[in-house]
């Protein structure tokens, strides 16, 4: 896992959505797998170096259940950020079950080049 977010673990039972992390020079891209589940349902949070992935699924179907595979439960994902990261400054996109988290690194963490004279 990067050095830049770790996953807290939790204590309370919460289904778990899938999730990858790219770290970038820049930035880094958290992106979770949440299909089914509106973006109204969602909530992304960052407070004191964690960020939290919360939500619940929306269930319309009508009917009695004969099979049922696909969890009701809600979910929820606790990272810890490093001092890297800007909290200032999170993007949150959600399109098609995908949510992409954008966490900036701060300025003074981004590699720079270095001119040679």
């Amino acid at each position: 896992m990067t050095t830049a977010v770790q996953e807290r673990q939790q204590q309370q039972t919460f289904v778990a959505p899938r999730v990858n992390i790219m770290e970038h020079p820049e930035t880094v891209t958290l992106e979770a797998e949440l299909p089914g589940v509106p973006k109204d349902q969602v909530d992304v949070q960052v407070k004191d170096n964690e960020l939290t992935i919360t939500g619940r699924r929306v269930h319309t179907e009508e009917g009695q259940l004969r099979a049922g595979e696909r969890t009701r439960a809600d979910f929820r994902r606790v990272f810890t950020l490093s001092r890297a990261i800007d909290q200032e400054k999170v993007d949150a996109h959600m399109e098609n079950g995908l949510l992409t988290v954008t966490l900036y690194k701060k300025e003074s963490m981004r590699p720079r080049k270095i001119e040679i004279k």
